[in-house]
């Protein structure tokens, strides 16, 4: 809830009134909009999944022997709230635009953004390792192992919304130099 406000008070794009405006009869939800929620949606719920089964498969006990008695499975299930909260801050970041690299604008220029995120992985922190949130969410504390392989899973899921923001900048360029 936090990044979404903190987003709804980022600046405009610069380039914005450089583009036409959008149809009346273009829905809020559009094709584009559906794709680039589907596209980091996917690549988000692949990397926790991921994570989940890395987890477990590193922990070096058979599959068979995963059971909700198992400490391993606490922490499983904490690496993949985690990685949601995690990846969800990386993903606040990336559509700060649609077109322009986050690079360019700048990963520092929404300091509510940086606040609500922060306050977000404190959040997740704070139920990984406090035992009274412990018990309430049943988790298990986190390694600085398995905050690596977050925070890479959310380099990840930037990484790739600035590839596809690349892709789509390239291509507009690309065809302004045919046509004109």
């Amino acid at each position: 809830m936090l990044p979404a406000l903190a987003l709804g008070a980022e600046p405009m794009e610069p380039d914005v009134m450089n583009s036409p405006p959008r149809p009346r009869s273009e829905r809020l939800f559009s094709t584009a909009v559906m794709g680039r929620i589907l596209f980091l949606g996917g690549i988000q719920a692949l990397g926790v999944c991921a994570v989940f089964f890395w987890h477990i498969h590193a922990s070096g006990i058979p599959y068979a022997d995963f059971t909700k008695d198992n400490p391993v499975y606490r922490e499983a299930i904490t690496m993949v709230q985690a990685g949601i909260v995690v990846s969800q801050f990386f993903n606040a970041l990336a559509v700060r635009t649609d077109r322009q690299s986050v690079f360019r604008i700048g990963l520092l220029t929404n300091p509510w953004l940086l606040v609500a995120g922060c306050f977000g992985i404190g959040l997740m922190a704070a139920i990984s390792y406090a035992p009274p949130l412990q018990a309430v969410f049943r988790t298990a504390p986190l390694t600085p192992a398995d905050w690596a392989v977050l925070a890479a899973l959310g380099a990840l899921l930037l990484a790739a919304e600035e590839f596809r923001k690349w892709a789509l900048r390239h291509r507009r360029t690309s065809r302004r130099e045919e046509g004109g």
